[in-house]
């Protein structure tokens, strides 16, 4: 899928196939993609490292979910720094 999107951005042909698609669409296929398939994988090694970085890996976790990426991964890396 990845493969196929990024021959479509090269081509150019993403500013015409956003006429066509609707922006819900987009957003929905990201949404699932990263809910499905990118947070359970991801979490699931963040938490089997235990000890501190499940501690860490759990608040940017939850910063995320509060608010958006960008605040989460700074909590994650501010916490990583005061723990180590």
């Amino acid at each position: 899928m990845m493969a196929i999107l990024g021959i479509i951005m090269f081509m150019g042909f993403l500013p015409k196939l956003g006429k066509y698609v609707p922006g819900e669409s987009i957003h929905g296929f990201l949404f699932v993609l990263g809910a499905l398939v990118t947070v359970p994988t991801n979490a699931n090694l963040a938490f089997a490292a235990g000890g501190d970085t499940m501690l860490v890996a759990g608040i940017a976790m939850a910063t995320t979910a509060a608010s958006d990426p960008f605040v989460g991964l700074a909590a994650g890396v501010i916490l990583k720094l005061i723990i180590l």
